[in-house]
């Protein structure tokens, strides 16, 4: 326990993270959203999204103000020139669960620096719709060769328990326009 908040301590003393939450309370509609006085509750050392070394950095930080809760997700990157920047800042509240809220996003457009990195990031990009297409197919039914024979009386066909549709997120900028 002492370790961990020693660790959550040395985190929070960091350049990045007082940047991020200065630009959280500094944003009007961040403001507007969670009311003052914008408090961080923490973060998840455990979680695998929370990383930081020397040149990198990427939080989801647990905020609370007196109108509203959330999570603050940012990513940072340290310029030789000029210190930690912000490349984005997202933020996520409780009462509006499937927006995020873009509160900056990078003017330098650098944030792939190598070729290595953009192949990881394409990728990423590439399994992640390869996995979006394979939950689209599995939520259709089968084809009709494929399903059981259900022609006896005392056969009955099984009935689904419940259709599963989630709304697609979406972001909503600090300027009032959307992303997908």
């Amino acid at each position: 326990m002492y370790m961990r908040w020693r660790l959550q301590e040395r985190v929070r003393s960091t350049e990045y993270y007082k940047l991020a939450m200065q630009t959280l309370r500094q944003h009007k509609g961040a403001v507007n959203l969670l009311g003052e006085p914008i408090r961080e509750s923490g973060f998840d050392m455990s979680n695998v999204n929370n990383t930081c070394d020397a040149n990198k950095a990427q939080l989801e930080i647990t905020v609370r103000g007196p109108k509203d809760k959330g999570t603050l997700f940012f990513w940072a990157t340290n310029n030789m020139d000029k210190g930690w920047l912000i490349d984005r800042l997202e933020l996520e509240a409780k009462q509006h669960p499937n927006k995020r809220f873009l509160l900056k996003k990078s003017d330098d457009q650098s944030i792939i620096q190598s070729q290595v990195e953009q192949e990881r990031y394409l990728e990423q990009e590439r399994k992640f719709l390869e996995r979006q297409q394979k939950q689209q197919s599995s939520v259709q039914e089968p084809a009709a060769e494929q399903q059981p024979y259900y022609g006896s009386p005392s056969c009955k066909q099984p009935q689904p328990l419940h259709e599963a549709e989630e709304p697609t997120p979406y972001i909503q900028t600090a300027d009032g326009g959307r992303m997908r």
